[in-house]
């Protein structure tokens, strides 16, 4: 996985920045995008960093 891939064009979030939010804490994807702002736009990113967010949490 390219962590400097931009998951959201909105705000600029990358895969690094939903890993950071995971390892500080965040446990769900409502977390992530509450520290990250993914999908709180245009949300057409909603689905990928869904499903990516799905699977850093279970790592």
């Amino acid at each position: 996985m390219n962590n400097k891939k931009v998951i959201c064009s909105c705000f600029k979030v990358t895969i690094q920045d939903l890993k950071d939010a995971i390892e500080n804490g965040a446990e769900s994807f409502k977390e992530v995008k509450e520290a990250t702002k993914v999908s709180t736009s245009c949300k057409k990113c909603k689905d990928n960093a869904k499903k990516i967010v799905k699977e850093l949490l279970a790592k």
